[in-house]
């Protein structure tokens, strides 16, 4: 019987602790429901049924300029003035009614210097129809001149190399200048600094035509609708840049900037202009980020460091390519509107990186951030002006 009565009791227990362990006070009971997630926004637009979004002119004004690159520049192709005079002609009147010279730098910001850009660009033509023999008795002869420190000439195995470039004297493929040019002076400032230029969507008579809908002649969308799309088009060619690097620091960028731009387009469709001009610098703000992390990775990159180190001659491209990407960031711009650099400064940046015998001075190059003219020093005085540092810049395997 007093074995009974215990068990009984042990019973009673263990039934008491159990109950006392399944409850907290204050306990927060985890639900299996969970809320609907929102999909990321879809940068679609329509208006009657047919889409509003329109940004054509983008890849109207790249093309010639692409041309001009990739059959002229990058393979010094210009051996006759008539060769000359059809480059130019591509550069300044384009071939679908865009001019490509009267697009470069033409934000309020950049005015100033319009014409020491547009110089920079004729600087390039006239270096590349030296390199590609132009003026000479035999221009196919002069042009098959491997580059050498204080020579110009070809950058490759051999003059048939299918990635052939060619370099100044100082190591520079002016070709990579002239992307760097264009990306930054045409692309990126009219993304940053025209289509999205934070007085447009306040100015009241753009939002009045915008409000009753007025569209622009023989379109479907209005004024500010069509700057909004235009800078989304531009986005597209920094797009890869933002994708493609692989770098820690840009890793939510993509979404980042596809999301402002699809919600602030939304938000200017519902006139909400404060969500708009919010979404309008979480595109500055990202965008700069992604123009700085580029030109410093590119200037300290294990690709840049180890061909440098390894053998010059493969280095100079990716050298040059840092080269114009630092000349782009004088189109980057502050949330306070000001550009982030000026022209003078990044000029500055690459004549440190070219002073002397320029990007063949192998030991300045691969120097520590404290010398001058490094290519650690000059991407760590960039980044101080975005806060940034080098280790932000390094690829995570």
């Amino acid at each position: 019987m007093k074995q009974k009565t215990f068990i009984y009791s042990l019973l009673l227990l263990l039934v008491s602790v159990l109950s006392s362990c399944s409850q907290w006070e204050g306990e927060t009971v985890e639900s299996a429901y969970r809320e609907p997630q929102i999909p990321d926004p879809s940068y679609q637009f329509k208006r009657n049924g047919s889409s509003s979004v329109d940004y054509l002119e983008c890849s109207l004004l790249r093309d010639p300029l692409d041309y001009i690159y990739s059959s002229y520049l990058r393979p010094a192709n210009i051996m006759y003035e008539g060769t000359m005079t059809r480059v130019k002609g591509y550069f300044n009147n384009g071939e679908f009614g865009l001019k490509p010279q009267e697009e470069l730098a033409t934000s309020s910001l950049h005015k100033a210097n319009r014409e020491r850009i547009l110089n920079d660009v004729e600087e390039i033509f006239e270096v590349t129809g030296k390199l590609s023999g132009l003026g000479q008795s035999s221009p196919g002869t002069y042009r098959n001149h491997k580059a050498v420190m204080g020579e110009g000439g070809y950058v490759g195995i051999h003059i048939g190399d299918v990635n052939i470039a060619f370099a100044n004297e100082k190591g520079l493929v002016v070709a990579e200048m002239f992307n760097g040019i264009i990306w930054g002076g045409i692309y990126l400032d009219k993304i940053l600094n025209v289509h999205l230029n934070d007085s447009l969507y306040k100015d009241s008579r753009l939002r009045t035509e915008h409000e009753r809908t007025a569209l622009l002649p023989g379109r479907n969308y209005t004024e500010l609708e069509h700057h909004w799309d235009l800078a989304y088009g531009y986005y597209q060619y920094w797009l890869p840049y933002v994708q493609g690097s692989g770098l820690p620091l840009l890793r939510e960028s993509r979404i980042k900037l596809y999301n402002a731009f699809a919600r602030g387009r939304l938000a200017l469709t519902e006139y909400r202009y404060d969500e708009v001009l919010q979404q309008l610098q979480v595109i500055r703000a990202e965008l700069s980020k992604v123009a700085a992390v580029r030109a410093m990775n590119l200037l300290v990159s294990d690709i840049t460091v180890g061909n440098l180190d390894e053998d010059i001659n493969n280095a100079l491209v990716f050298l040059s390519q840092a080269c114009g990407a630092v000349y782009g960031l004088q189109f980057t711009v502050q949330e306070s509107g000001k550009p982030h650099l000026s022209y003078e400064q990044v000029k500055a940046y690459i004549n440190e990186l070219t002073t002397g015998n320029g990007l063949w001075e192998k030991q300045r190059l691969l120097g520590d951030e404290t010398m001058t003219g490094s290519l650690k020093y000059v991407a760590a005085q960039i980044g101080k002006t975005y806060g940034l540092t080098l280790n932000d810049v390094k690829r995570s395997y």
